[in-house]
């Protein structure tokens, strides 16, 4: 490795070196132009001419060097890296201008060189050394050209994402040659943008895909949302094509990819949507310099809690779970990323209370995200009384902790399955919901309920479940074609989170713009295009029907809920009933935890009458128990 790495530096080296003579002779070059315009090359008897020649390249030559001209990569290079060549020659030229006057105070006459004639020096040093770099560069651009066997590339955006893709490839012929430009701007099309046609728009991309032959079609519009990439994505037939796109700038503002990387386009680019802006300084305001504790922080949600969490300069960022694998891998990720960050693994059951207590006051938390939860509709059905247990108990022991030990701001994860529940899990996020509500009427502590949708990609939710069966052949399983479901990124519902916890107060309940619901048969019939196969043919999409607990269409709103707009445009605030009292509020909890623990499915049944009144489930034994 070693003797690679002396190979590299001696061939830097030497072409630095050549560099540094063919400037020299450039500048010298110059300057006897200068002087052949401004008064005939043999005017002058020689030794002053030459002598003059030397002292002028000698102020131009160590200006280029202290200005960092042999240090620019060509091959890489850009516009400002010209300018720099601009500079440097302005500089030494000015400096030598100089020099010579204040020798001529001397009477030293030799080494000067009249200030037409150094004018007219620099000026030609400046265009000849940039037409030697370009000259080189289109010289290594017509060799990589010539190769016949490349797989021949539309760019799809001809901005400078577009371009620098364009240029990379260029550099490494192998990967694939530019044919040409696709854009939907009129005043690019029919032009040449770095050498390359934009050659239509596109509307016209599978004609120009044909005539062409190509073979591959990079997008290329980081900041393009969902909307634009579903319509760009629709005009291509992806059985005569592959597609590829660049991350979104959601990606790499987050360091999950960088602006050059090139992957496969997937369902999560046609469903995700623009960028969140999230206020910064009132998110520091509550997290800074505090004690951070995550609950599930090796789940989805929570993992990405910490992963935004983290550059916000808390104290110590607390990670609490229950499974150990993934609390040690998150430790190991956000370790890895903030090596400064003070990180504690705490591996418990929220549901623990004495565990929980403990926790509580030896780590002493100043603000809490609760994540952890039991989120699988079908599951639950088959295990009421842990998603009670977790669910409604597990919450109602974090609130009331929270509330004695003086927390200062708690932020709980709920859902849109609480919303006019038709499951077990809805039924006990709702009972966590108003657990939460009549804790906080009575705490000094600030707590806010986050309730949204589905997440793209989170552990065991229908994305990665559809990605399993179209890899294995078939078939897809869609329970129902009417079903529809709201879709969010997990970045995109926690930055929304984040700053929800900034509004929090009272027990408010904050709901976030999901967008428009999406068609689960419609998700399943884009993610089997995505993967090159026919829906139908290729690969059958099944219907199974609507499974125990679930309902053809989700809602964020009950009946008796009005919104209230926040300072985010995605983020409202929902006026709600009156909060339950403590006395209500301690019996509840307390039958809630003789009926889980003595397994009273009837008494959970009139738990969930009492306290959520538009429950349509009935609560059960389970297959366990059956």
């Amino acid at each position: 490795m070693r003797s690679l790495i002396k190979l590299g530096e001696l061939s830097s080296f030497r072409r630095n070196l050549m560099l540094l003579i063919l400037d020299s002779a450039i500048v010298y070059f110059a300057y006897i132009l200068g002087m052949y315009f401004r008064y005939g090359i043999f005017t002058l008897d020689e030794p002053q001419f030459f002598g003059n020649g030397i002292y002028f390249s000698i102020f131009i030559v160590a200006s280029l060097i202290l200005n960092g001209v042999y240090r620019i990569a060509w091959s890489y290079s850009y516009f400002r890296d010209y300018f720099i060549i601009l500079r440097a020659v302005a500089v030494g030229y000015a400096v030598g201008f100089a020099a010579g006057r204040l020798l001529n105070l001397f009477n030293v006459k030799f080494l000067t060189v009249p200030f037409t004639v150094s004018t007219m020096a620099a000026i030609i040093s400046v265009f000849l050394i940039i037409w030697s770099r370009i000259l080189w560069l289109s010289i290594l651009s017509r060799n990589h050209q010539i190769v016949s066997s490349a797989e021949r590339v539309f760019i799809v955006g001809a901005g400078d994402a577009g371009t620098s893709i364009a240029e990379e490839l260029s550099r490494h012929p192998g990967h694939g040659f530019v044919v040409g430009f696709i854009d939907d701007s009129p005043r690019k099309l029919r032009k040449r943008i770095r050498g390359i046609p934009v050659l239509g728009n596109t509307s016209e991309i599978m004609n120009l895909v044909d005539k062409m032959g190509v073979g591959k079609v990079i997008i290329a519009i980081p900041s393009a949302d969902a909307a634009a990439l579903r319509r760009i994505f629709s005009r291509i037939d992806v059985e005569k094509v592959k597609v590829q796109t660049l991350p979104s700038i959601t990606e790499i503002m987050d360091g999950k990819a960088k602006l050059g990387y090139l992957r496969e386009i997937n369902i999560e680019d046609l469903l995700g949507r623009e960028s969140v802006q999230i206020d910064l300084g009132s998110l520091k305001d509550y997290i800074i310099g505090r004690n951070v504790l995550i609950t599930g922080a090796g789940g989805s949600i929570g993992s990405e809690l910490c992963r935004q969490i983290a550059p916000l300069e808390p104290r110590r960022l607390l990670l609490a779970g229950k499974g150990e694998n993934s609390i040690y891998e998150i430790r190991q990720e956000i370790g890895t990323m903030f090596p400064d960050l003070n990180l504690c693994q705490l591996i418990c059951d929220v549901a623990d209370s004495s565990r929980m207590r403990y926790i509580f006051e030896a780590v002493k938390p100043e603000v809490v995200f609760h994540a952890a939860a039991h989120k699988h509709v079908p599951l639950m059905e088959e295990n009421p009384t842990e998603a009670f247990r977790v669910n409604s108990l597990g919450t109602y022991n974090i609130a009331g902790l929270a509330s004695e030990f003086g927390v200062e701001t708690v932020v709980i994860i709920s859902t849109d399955k609480a919303v006019k529940p038709s499951s077990v899990m809805g039924v006990s996020k709702r009972i966590a919901e108003e657990f939460v509500r009549s804790i906080s009427s009575r705490s000094k502590t600030k707590f806010g309920i986050v309730r949204f949708g589905n997440v793209l990609g989170s552990r065991g939710s229908v994305i990665p479940l559809f990605k399993k069966q179209i890899q294995s052949g078939g078939p897809v399983t869609v329970t129902d074609p009417r079903m529809t479901r709201y879709f969010m990124t997990i970045p995109e519902a926690v930055s929304l989170v984040l700053q929800a916890g900034a509004y929090s107060g009272g027990g408010d309940v904050f709901v976030l713009d999901m967008g428009e619901p999406v068609k689960i048969s419609s998700l399943a019939n884009e993610m089997i295009t995505l993967a090159g196969y026919v829906p139908q043919q290729e690969i059958e999409i099944k219907y199974t029907g609507v499974r125990p607990g679930e309902k053809l269409f989700e809602e964020l709103v009950l009946s008796n809920e009005e919104f209230i707009q926040t300072k985010h445009p995605k983020i409202f605030r929902l006026k709600t009933k009156e909060a339950m009292d403590e006395k209500t509020l301690l019996t509840i909890a307390s039958r809630l935890r003789a009926a889980v623990d003595n397994n009273d499915f009837d008494e959970l049944n009139k738990i969930t009458a009492e306290i959520v009144d538009d429950a349509t489930v009935e609560i059960s034994a389970g297959c366990d128990f059956r």
